[in-house]
C-alpha cells in the first residue's frame, strides 16, 4: 500500500498468514515424531556393537568384584543376610547368561552389583538386632570383627557378634528387636546373636526370636507376646517361651542356673533336657555333671506401704516404714535401698536380711530412694526381687505455705526411636509422678526421668505424657513418633 502526505510517500507492506488448528497439530506430529526417530537413532548409535550378553557379561563381573570387596569389608559380619542377597542374585544372573537368558541375566547383575556397593559403601540397610535401652555403671561393648572396648551408651545399637560387658559397678538394660528385655547385672558377658522371625506367625502377629551367647555373670530376660529368646551357655541351652521371665547365671566353672519365675524354659544339655515352669529352678553343670534336680522356687514379697513416690520432709527427721506382705516358705527377706533403679553396686546404701516382713529407716539427706525385697527360704533359696518402689524426702516435704495450685512444669527432649521402642527423656517438678501412656515414670530427686515405651502399630504413634505433683496438679503434654515395625 502506498500513498503521499505532506508531500512524502510512505511505504507500508502487511504480510498476513491464516493457519487453522488441524494444520498445528500436525505439525505437532510430525515434530514429535522426528524427536522420536532422532533419540532411536541417538541410542542406536551410542550403543551400536553394545549387545545385551556383553553388557550382561561385564555388569556381572563388576558385581563379583563388588562383592568380593564387601565380604572384607568393615562390618560385613553384621551385613551376612545381605551379602548371602547379593550373592543369590549374582549366582541367578550367572544362571541366567548360560541359558542364554541375557535380559534376566543383565537384571540380576545390575541388583546384586548395587547390593553390593552399599555394602562396601558402609550404607546397606543392616538391620540391628538389639539396643540398649538404660545403664550405669561402666558397661562397654566390642564390635564384631574389631579387638577394642568402646564405652556404652543409651540408644547404642547391637547387632550379631557384639559382645556386652559390664564391670563391677556396671549394669545395662537391652531390648531385642523382638521385645525380648535383657537386665544385665555386674561382671557380665554375653555376645548379640541374630534375632529372626520364626515360622507360624502371622503377618500381623509374626513370631520372633532373639539369640544370645551367655559367658558368665548373671542376666533376667523377660520375653513379650509374640517373642521367644535362646540363651546358649557353655553348659547349656535355655529355650525361653513367650510372655516368661526367667532369670539365668553361669559361674566361672561354666555352671548354669535357670530359675523360671513365669511362663516356660526349656533347658537342654549333651545328656538330656528338663522343662520348667512358674516357680521352678534346676542347675546344669558342664561335662557329665548334667542336669541337677528341680526345686522349688519362693514366691516374691509384695511391697504393701509406702505408696509409690510418697514424699516425706527432711525438716521434721520422720522415719520411713517400708512394709510388704508376707510371702510363703520365707525363712526371712532381704532388703535392699538404693539411689539407682537399676540398683548399682556403688548406689546400693542398706543390704539387710530381715526376720519379718518390714523395716524402719531413717533418712539424713535429701533425694529419691529406690526399695526392693526378695524372700530368703531355707537352703538359702532366693525368690526374684519385688516390683520396685520409690520414695522423696525433701526439705519441706516438697510444698509451700498455703494450697497449691499451680501446674507442675513439664518439658520434654526429641524422643529416640529405635524400631518398636521410644526413649523419652524430660524433666518436671521434683516431687512429681510421671506417667507415660499410662505406666510410670522413673523421676529422680531434681525432676529428670526416662521412660521406654513399646509399640506395636507401625505408622504415627502417639506419647501421652503426664506429671501430677504432690497437691493432685498436673500437666499434659503430647508427642508424636513414627514406628517402623520390622
Amino acid at each position: 500500500m502506498s500513498r503521499k502526505q505532506d508531500g512524502r510517500r510512505f511505504e507500508v507492506e502487511l504480510d498476513w498468514y491464516y493457519v487453522s488448528k488441524e494444520t498445528l497439530w500436525r505439525w505437532a506430529l510430525v515434530v514429535l515424531g522426528a524427536a522420536v526417530l532422532v533419540s532411536a537413532g541417538v541410542y542406536f548409535w551410542l550403543n551400536r556393537g553394545e549387545d545385551v550378553a556383553g553388557r550382561a557379561r561385564r555388569e556381572i563381573a563388576a558385581a563379583d568384584e563388588l562383592l568380593a570387596k564387601g565380604r572384607i569389608a568393615p562390618g560385613a559380619a553384621r551385613a551376612r543376610e545381605e551379602i548371602a542377597a547379593a550373592a543369590e542374585k549374582l549366582e541367578g544372573a550367572r544362571s541366567a547368561f548360560a541359558a542364554a537368558r541375557y535380559p534376566e541375566a543383565l537384571q540380576q547383575a545390575m541388583e546384586a552389583r548395587q547390593l553390593a556397593l552399599r555394602i562396601t559403601a558402609g550404607t546397606g540397610a543392616v538391620r540391628h538386632d538389639a539396643a540398649i535401652m538404660e545403664l550405669g555403671g561402666r558397661v562397654e561393648i566390642q564390635r564384631a570383627s574389631r579387638a577394642n572396648w568402646e564405652t556404652a551408651r543409651v540408644g547404642m545399637k547391637l547387632y550379631e557378634g557384639d559382645f556386652l560387658k559390664t564391670g563391677a559397678n556396671g549394669l545395662a538394660e537391652v531390648m531385642a528387636v523382638d521385645g525380648t528385655f535383657y537386665r544385665i547385672k555386674a561382671e557380665t558377658l554375653f555376645e548379640v546373636h541374630r534375632s529372626k522371625v520364626l515360622p507360624g506367625g502371622t503377618e500381623s502377629a509374626p513370631q520372633r526370636q532373639s539369640e544370645i551367647k551367655f559367658i558368665v555373670g548373671t542376666v533376667d530376660v523377660d520375653t513379650g507376646e509374640g517373642s521367644r529368646s535362646i540363651v546358649r551357655t557353655d553348659a547349656a541351652t535355655a529355650d525361653i517361651a513367650s510372655r516368661s521371665a526367667v532369670g539365668v547365671e553361669v559361674d566361672t566353672a561354666k555352671t548354669t542356673g535357670v530359675s523360671a519365675y513365669r511362663g516356660r524354659v526349656t533347658l537342654s544339655t549333651e545328656t538330656g533336657s528338663v522343662t520348667l515352669r512358674d516357680r521352678e529352678r534346676v542347675v546344669a553343670r558342664l561335662g557329665a555333671g548334667g542336669l541337677g534336680p528341680k526345686t522349688v522356687l519362693p514366691d516374691p514379697p509384695r511391697p504393701l506401704s509406702p505408696n509409690d513416690t510418697a514424699v516425706f520432709d527432711l525438716n521434721r527427721r520422720q522415719p520411713v516404714t517400708l512394709k510388704w506382705a508376707p510371702a510363703g516358705r520365707a525363712a526371712r527377706y532381704r532388703l535392699q535401698i538404693a539411689r539407682s533403679r537399676l540398683f548399682i553396686p556403688d548406689s546400693i546404701l542398706i543390704v539387710d536380711d530381715r526376720p519379718k516382713p518390714e523395716a524402719v529407716v531413717t533418712v539424713t539427706e535429701e533425694g529419691a530412694f529406690y526399695w526392693r525385697v526378695a524372700t530368703l527360704a531355707e537352703g538359702n533359696i532366693a525368690s526374684e526381687w519385688s516390683p520396685i518402689r520409690r520414695f522423696k524426702v525433701l526439705a519441706g516435704g516438697g510444698r509451700a505455705s498455703g494450697p497449691d495450685t499451680v501446674p507442675p512444669e513439664l518439658s520434654l527432649s526429641r524422643p529416640q526411636v529405635n524400631g518398636t521402642l521410644v526413649i523419652l527423656s524430660g524433666r518436671s517438678e521434683p516431687g512429681s509422678a510421671v506417667f507415660v501412656n499410662g505406666e510410670p515414670a522413673d523421676v529422680d530427686a531434681s525432676g529428670v526421668f526416662r521412660k521406654v515405651i513399646s509399640f506395636e502399630r507401625e505408622g504415627v504413634n502417639v506419647l501421652t505424657v503426664r506429671a501430677v505433683d504432690g497437691a493432685g496438679n498436673e500437666t499434659l503434654r503430647r508427642e508424636t513418633v513414627m514406628i517402623e515395625v520390622y
